[in-house]
């Protein structure tokens, strides 16, 4: 008998699939296949300099060792005050906590404050890693399903629905990975409003906020009520083009960061030191060199929004944020013969070098028929590689 079986909480996390696809890509593109990806949501854009040389100077100065495991106070007071002046409140330091990527301060929120048996409120389709940590911790994911009908949002009165008893935690994800929606003022006071009355913790993940193309971003962190009830995420990957320095944070009432603190201490020890000291330049340098960036992934946006508009069999609707697009190829896909939107994601990498992601790997069941793309890739590619799918989906009498 094998030594080598896993725990069931371990069986229950499941894999972020963009990974998985970005894998197979790269193995096509070894083999020599010319690949266009849009498939991992990575920006296509390196960090501004003065950021790469704030982390080679940190290390330089000796920030390389172990530091708090809560992030360097240094850091959380930069991130205190870049939110203060952003949106006129009020957090503190001691209510920041720093991690590594902010996909480490979703794990760390829901495995600290959801019980085995809680049932937490999520989008579907949504960002998978919820549904995953979710699980993981033997709770109950409760989906609220995206469709034409809320114009794929999770509306206050979606939500309300499908609160129970059992309820924990609901989770915001605005501008929302992988449709691109967002939500307005309106909607997420009214959403914090009935968590506040009914008791029930709210985990906002706005780690796209500055990725919006019509209309400003409202925060969580503007309800007055916020410490009641909010753990509010956010991170240095997509803004600053930090992905692979892995730097989040997240800030919610002061009373359980310490308790966060010792469940990061277990998991990572700390955030990485230079890089915090980087992000610090990040944050008091400003935000000018990024207005460009954004016009730029606007026009990308309107470009890939125009030219799958044109394939047949193809419904979509154009995102207002982020920079992913969720288009419904079901009609493509019977007139193709084929099973299901993952085997059309197969068949367009395989013969066809275009790496999408299936619907489905956004869990649970709102993500079929359709295929996420990301276009965080140049204009160039976005046409060629539509055009390819355009090709095949013609040779296939669609």
């Amino acid at each position: 008998m094998s030594v080598w079986f896993f725990s069931d909480s371990v069986m229950r996390l499941g894999a972020e699939e963009a990974f998985v696809y970005l894998a197979r890509g790269l193995e096509l593109k070894r083999r020599g296949m010319d690949i266009i990806s849009f498939g991992i949501g990575q920006p296509d854009f390196q960090p501004p300099e003065h950021i790469i040389e704030a982390a080679k100077k940190a290390m330089d100065e000796g920030y390389n060792g172990y530091g708090p495991s809560t992030g360097l106070p240094e850091l959380r007071e930069a991130i205190a005050e870049y939110i203060n002046e952003r949106f006129r409140i009020d957090v503190k330091p001691e209510e920041v906590l720093i991690t590594v990527g902010a996909k480490a301060a979703v794990f760390i929120g829901i495995i600290s404050l959801v019980r085995p048996g809680d049932e937490v409120i999520l989008p579907d389709p949504g960002y998978p890693h919820y549904d995953s940590v979710v699980k993981f911790v033997g709770a109950k994911p409760v989906y609220v399903r995206l469709s034409a009908e809320n114009k794929y949002k999770m509306l206050p009165e979606n939500v309300e629905e499908k609160i129970s008893d059992k309820t924990r935690m609901i989770i915001l994800n605005y501008p929302e990975n992988p449709i691109g929606t967002t939500l307005e003022e309106k909607e997420v006071r009214e959403i914090l409003s009935i968590a506040e009355e009914r008791g029930i913790i709210v985990l906002t993940d706005e780690i796209y906020d500055y990725f919006v193309y019509e209309g400003k971003h409202y925060s969580s962190l503007m309800y007055e009520g916020w410490r009641n009830i909010l753990y509010y995420v956010n991170g240095f990957s997509k803004t600053f083009g930090m992905t692979g320095w892995r730097l989040g944070y997240a800030i919610t009432n002061k009373s359980i960061i310490p308790r966060l603190g010792t469940v990061a201490n277990n998991l990572y020890s700390c955030p990485v030191t230079f890089v915090q000291i980087a992000a610090i330049t990040a944050l008091r340098e400003g935000f000018d060199w990024f207005k460009p960036i954004l016009e730029e992934f606007k026009v990308r946006r309107n470009l890939i929004y125009e030219e799958l508009r044109k394939l047949p069999g193809v419904k979509l609707l154009k995102p207002q944020g982020a920079f992913y697009v969720f288009p419904d190829f079901s009609e493509a896909i019977r007139e193709a013969g084929l099973r299901d939107e993952r085997e059309l994601a197969d068949r367009v990498l395989e013969e066809k070098g275009v790496v999408v992601i299936p619907g489905t790997a956004f869990p649970h069941e709102g993500g079929k028929g359709h295929l996420r793309f990301s276009y965080a890739v140049d204009k160039n590619q976005i046409t060629r590689g539509i055009n390819r799918i355009r090709e095949w989906l013609e040779n296939k009498g669609v």
